[in-house]
């Protein structure tokens, strides 16, 4: 239940985002309200796979990334109440006898393919420079190198342009990128295949049964 509200909020949290991004100026090639709440429902669906298939390390890991994604914003602080609930409930889920000890192990990569998500989403993004032009109720934008094009970026911030037919151009940092988009869905996608892969492999209970299912005469 606390992974189901957890991804619950994951989608609340893209619709803050959306309704957020109002600045003028060109789209992301990723969209910043579905990229970012993909971490978030990530780790709630890592708090499902753990809680069904009775494996404890997982749920830790799922409310230890609830905790860390607690930092990256002011909006995300709503995640520490449900990491702290799965970290506490973790150590009422019955796990299933026979578990291997790579357990901790498993659910420690899984933890960081969902932070190597976060980190390469965030970190591999880039500057823009843009000119929009056309009416300012339909605008056309144009992204074009911020080294060469300054001048021009100049005068568009100070007002319209020669011509009018540029209006408005300003400059926009940590612009979310394709391939930071691509590595992130990678790794998300890892992590959970991971969790749910490794939980589905049979469990050796250490008895073999006789090949002989006959009584001797």
């Amino acid at each position: 239940m606390v992974g189901v509200v957890v991804v619950g909020l994951a989608v609340a949290l893209g619709v803050f985002i959306h309704l957020q991004l109002r600045d003028p100026g060109p789209r992301e090639d990723v969209p910043r309200a579905v990229a970012i709440p993909a971490l978030y429902a990530t780790m709630g669906l890592l708090a499902i796979i753990g809680a069904v298939q009775r494996r404890p390390a997982i749920v830790v890991a799922a409310g230890m990334l609830c905790l860390v994604g607690t930092f990256l914003s002011a909006a995300t602080i709503e995640f520490a109440v449900p990491g702290i609930l799965l970290i506490g409930l973790a150590s009422r889920i019955g796990e299933l006898s026979g578990r291997r000890r790579a357990e901790p192990l498993i659910a420690a990569v899984a933890g960081l393919l969902v932070v190597g998500a976060a980190i390469a989403l965030l970190g591999m993004t880039e500057g823009r420079c843009w000119l929009a032009s056309g009416s300012p109720a339909d605008p056309t934008y144009s992204v074009m190198s911020c080294g060469g094009q300054a001048g021009s970026v100049g005068v568009a911030q100070g007002g319209i342009a020669a011509g009018g037919q540029t209006f408005a151009g300003g400059y926009v940092s940590g612009v979310l990128t394709t391939g930071g988009g691509l590595v992130e869905a990678v790794l998300l996608l890892g992590a959970l295949t991971l969790a749910a892969a490794t939980g589905r492999t049979p469990i050796s209970t250490g008895f073999q049964p006789s090949i002989d299912q006959v009584p001797p005469l």
